[in-house]
């Protein structure tokens, strides 16, 4: 149905935080960071994590992209080149051939970094998409993790090399790619934007955990919260399915070669012509039920359709204007959540109510689910706020803070509580935590804890 491929898109975006697991099978995700004091650097915002205004220019990045792999093709799909990449991806920081790495990418990439520097990111995928609907492709939004995978390996040797400021201006190629990506009209190149993102975390956290690495605190408080928007990708959900609808009159009875028209839109959605024609015979055997009939034509009355239009409907037509309006009633009931912090969302879940049955069931949005992976990457940056405030009390006091309320520099909430985030200090060891969404609490994918040291 429709709504697969959100899914595959939702596991697909954090495929690169998952390691070989051995039994039993970890909780969370671990990572462990070894610090040096570090103070905020002067001024303040000598380092930012995205292009501002004066390295900006008029011009659509998304053509800047595509013209990486024009650039340099076989540097992104021959095979060896990818196997290299694929390797320098997961190896240990210090054992990176730093000598090798340094020019990584070249022209393509430098292409990267200018297109990344263009202000009005515009996909040019509207027409196609209400044309096409759920079979629209998009190809290009999925070769963005591929830029988004060379620009880890560029970003993780300059990390290896001590080339900090280098790895700052890769950090703001990725973070500006991962938010023009926010622009795209769909969820799938929503997710696609934060799963970019994330892949930027990693490179981000080494450079962190390395000596002499610049204070990045307000660097990441500066960013835009949220980092990916996907407002555009809800719009551009409910525009596709309604455009499905063009036919369906809610004023004067339809023709019977058009309600098959429309039938056969909502059904002929998966992969398997059986699968569609039960769909369809199933939705049409339900028009021959009167009192089913019966019963939508009433909702439709009182949902504010005037009576004698209604009963001049055939059984389809009222059957298909139904759905419309459960589908409309349903689908709003989820996204206006999306606007709300998600820790009132997460507690509000269990009262929205839930779609039956229906020809347009498959195409509820997943906006929840899209907005809880964009509360995942507001976690993350958060988190990292936190380890950057305790760099700068580190600083200042030469110790790791007994508690968050030590630390001085404003700190965020956990985007999944609304509350503090979780810290420990044991045996010279720091631990900092956030709340998983419910339900996640053992997910290792989602579930991220910080072990934190100090560097001797």
């Amino acid at each position: 149905m429709a709504r697969s491929m959100i899914v595959c898109a939702l596991l697909a975006i954090f495929s690169f935080d998952v390691r070989g697991q051995e039994q039993p099978k970890p909780t969370e995700t671990l990572i462990k960071l070894q610090l040096s004091p570090m103070a905020v650097p002067r001024p303040a915002l000598k380092y930012m994590l995205l292009p501002d205004l004066k390295e900006t220019n008029p011009g659509n990045p998304v053509q800047g992209y595509l013209k990486c792999f024009m650039e340099q093709n076989h540097f992104f799909f021959e095979k060896t080149a990818d196997a290299k990449r694929e390797k320098w991806l997961v190896m240990p920081l210090a054992e990176l051939p730093v000598a090798e790495l340094r020019g990584y990418g070249g022209n393509a990439l430098r292409q990267a970094d200018d297109a990344a520097r263009l202000e009005t990111p515009d996909w040019q995928i509207l027409m196609t998409l209400k044309r096409d609907g759920v079979r629209t492709l998009l190809p290009d939004v999925q070769w963005m993790r591929r830029i988004a995978a060379a620009l880890k390996v560029r970003f993780r040797g300059e990390v290896a090399d001590g080339r900090y400021d280098d790895a700052v201006r890769t950090a703001k190629t990725m973070f500006a790619l991962a938010r023009h990506l926010g622009e795209h009209p769909t969820f799938i190149g929503n997710l696609v934007g934060i799963a970019v993102a994330h892949i930027a975390f990693g490179p981000l956290e080494e450079m962190i955990g390395q000596p002499g690495s610049p204070n990045l605190y307000w660097a990441l408080t500066n960013l835009p919260d949220p980092l990916v928007d996907i407002r555009k990708g809800s719009l551009g959900e409910r525009l596709w399915v309604l455009e499905k609808l063009a036919l369906l009159s809610e004023t004067t009875p339809m023709s019977e070669s058009d309600l098959q028209k429309t039938v056969a839109t909502f059904t002929e959605v998966t992969s398997d012509p059986a699968k569609d024609a039960a769909a369809r015979q199933a939705f049409e055997q339900k028009a021959k039920d009167e009192g089913v009939v019966a019963a939508a034509r009433k909702r439709l009355v009182e949902f504010g359709m005037k009576e004698e239009r209604v009963k001049s409907f055939p059984p389809l037509q009222v059957l298909l204007l139904d759905d419309k309006r459960e589908y409309e009633d349903r689908n709003d009931e989820l996204m206006k959540e999306i606007a709300l912090p998600f820790w009132q969302i997460d507690k509000r879940l269990d009262k929205i109510p839930q779609s039956p049955d229906s020809l347009m069931v498959g195409f509820i949005s997943a906006g929840i689910k899209v907005r809880g992976a964009q509360a995942r990457m507001q976690q993350r940056i958060a988190l990292l706020r936190h380890v950057e405030a305790i760099r700068i009390y580190l600083a200042e006091t030469g110790k790791l803070p007994s508690a968050l309320t030590d630390l001085k520099t404003p700190l965020p909430v956990d985007p999944f509580s609304g509350t503090a985030f979780q810290y420990k200090l044991e045996g010279g060891v720091a631990h900092l935590w956030g709340a998983p969404p419910l339900g996640a609490e053992k997910s290792p994918i989602v579930k991220v804890r910080y072990e934190l040291t100090v560097r001797k």
